[in-house]
């Protein structure tokens, strides 16, 4: 899946020590335009930094450490993600484990929503039903459900990367539809992933 990420990695500077002070940040490891293999369509992605996973096989472990990447502002990063010069039919937010910075994942996210942002999809490496567990202890979980249309959860599994699906690294992983999962009250698997 990696060969259809795009070649070009591109990096923000460091949130200065006055945006640290006043404005939220997230630390990412760098962005990219023209995804396919991310979500529905073209997607523009941001790689957030640090995992506590460690899956087996996984590909990029040089974003598991949680020192990776530079704080940026969020609003910097919404406007480099979203910039005009690249079509997209939404935004992947990937990690690293994304979940692991909720209050700067927040943020980005309503970052995002507020200039206009099409459909935004997440990659969790647990599932569903642990981040919920989580989003007790950290309120932003929660609000940032309510707020992406797509999360991908699961741990990626090695033995099952062959029957891996659309927008998926195993085939253990779920494409879910959180728009439909909230109205039925029960997890709902998008069905262009299924």
């Amino acid at each position: 899946m990696g060969c259809a990420r795009p070649a070009a990695l591109f990096r923000l500077a460091p949130a200065t020590h006055a945006e640290v002070a006043s404005r939220p940040c997230v630390r990412a490891a760098g962005y990219y335009h023209n995804a396919l293999v991310e979500g529905p369509g073209r997607r523009s992605s941001v790689l957030l930094g640090g995992c506590d996973l460690a899956c087996r096989g996984c590909w990029v472990p040089h974003l598991h450490p949680p020192e990776v990447g530079v704080l940026v502002p969020v609003d910097r990063l919404a406007e480099a993600l979203l910039d005009p010069a690249y079509q997209r039919d939404g935004v992947s937010i990937l990690g690293g484990e994304p979940f692991l910075q909720p209050d700067g994942l927040l943020a980005l996210v309503r970052a995002l929503r507020a200039r206009g942002c099409p459909p935004i999809v997440c990659y969790w490496g647990r599932t569903y039903d642990a981040l919920l567990v989580r989003a007790r202890a950290h309120p932003a979980i929660g609000r940032i459900l309510d707020e992406i249309d797509v999360l991908i959860d699961g741990p990626y599994v090695e033995a099952l990367a062959d029957i891996a699906g659309p927008w998926t690294g195993s085939g253990n992983q779920r494409v879910i539809d959180l728009a439909s999962t909230r109205r039925a009250g029960r997890v709902v698997v998008l069905e262009a992933a299924a």
